[in-house]
Protein backbone atom coordinates (compact mmCIF):
# COMPACT_ATOMS: atom_id res chain seq x y z
CA UNK A 1 0.00 0.00 0.00
CA UNK A 2 1.29 3.45 -0.79
CA UNK A 3 2.00 5.99 1.92
CA UNK A 4 -0.79 8.18 0.61
CA UNK A 5 -3.22 5.25 0.68
CA UNK A 6 -2.27 4.39 4.26
CA UNK A 7 -2.80 8.00 5.30
CA UNK A 8 -6.22 8.01 3.67
CA UNK A 9 -7.10 4.72 5.37
CA UNK A 10 -6.19 6.09 8.81
CA UNK A 11 -8.22 9.21 8.04
CA UNK A 12 -11.22 7.05 7.14
CA UNK A 13 -10.88 5.05 10.38
CA UNK A 14 -10.67 8.25 12.39
CA UNK A 15 -13.71 9.82 10.74
CA UNK A 16 -15.64 6.58 11.18
CA UNK A 17 -14.82 6.45 14.89
CA UNK A 18 -15.77 10.11 15.42
CA UNK A 19 -19.03 9.64 13.53
CA UNK A 20 -19.90 6.53 15.55
CA UNK A 21 -19.25 8.36 18.83
CA UNK A 22 -21.31 11.35 17.69
CA UNK A 23 -24.22 9.17 16.56
CA UNK A 24 -24.12 7.27 19.85
CA UNK A 25 -24.27 10.65 21.62
CA UNK A 26 -21.02 9.98 23.50
CA UNK A 27 -19.58 13.26 22.22
CA UNK A 28 -21.58 16.35 21.42
CA UNK A 29 -19.04 18.74 19.87
CA UNK A 30 -17.23 17.18 16.92
CA UNK A 31 -15.92 20.39 15.34
CA UNK A 32 -12.52 20.50 17.08
CA UNK A 33 -12.09 16.75 16.73
CA UNK A 34 -12.57 16.95 12.99
CA UNK A 35 -10.61 20.17 12.56
CA UNK A 36 -7.49 19.07 14.42
CA UNK A 37 -7.78 15.30 14.49
CA UNK A 38 -8.30 14.65 10.79
CA UNK A 39 -4.95 16.03 9.61
CA UNK A 40 -3.25 14.28 12.52
CA UNK A 41 -4.84 10.95 11.57
CA UNK A 42 -3.76 11.37 7.95
CA UNK A 43 -0.18 12.20 8.92
CA UNK A 44 -0.09 9.34 11.44
CA UNK A 45 -1.07 6.89 8.70
CA UNK A 46 1.57 8.35 6.38
CA UNK A 47 4.29 8.11 9.05
CA UNK A 48 3.25 4.59 10.05
CA UNK A 49 3.59 3.37 6.48
CA UNK A 50 6.94 5.14 6.06
CA UNK A 51 8.27 3.53 9.25
CA UNK A 52 7.04 0.13 8.06
CA UNK A 53 8.84 0.62 4.73
CA UNK A 54 12.09 1.53 6.50
CA UNK A 55 11.81 -1.54 8.74
CA UNK A 56 11.08 -3.81 5.78
CA UNK A 57 14.02 -2.48 3.79
CA UNK A 58 16.29 -2.90 6.79
CA UNK A 59 15.12 -6.48 7.29
CA UNK A 60 15.65 -7.26 3.60
CA UNK A 61 19.14 -5.75 3.72
CA UNK A 62 20.04 -7.76 6.85
CA UNK A 63 18.68 -10.95 5.30
CA UNK A 64 21.05 -10.59 2.34
CA UNK A 65 24.07 -10.34 4.63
Amino acid sequence: MTKLGQGALFLFYYLDAVAALAIGDWISEVGPLLLYGSPFAFVAGFVTQAAHDVYRRSAEHNARL
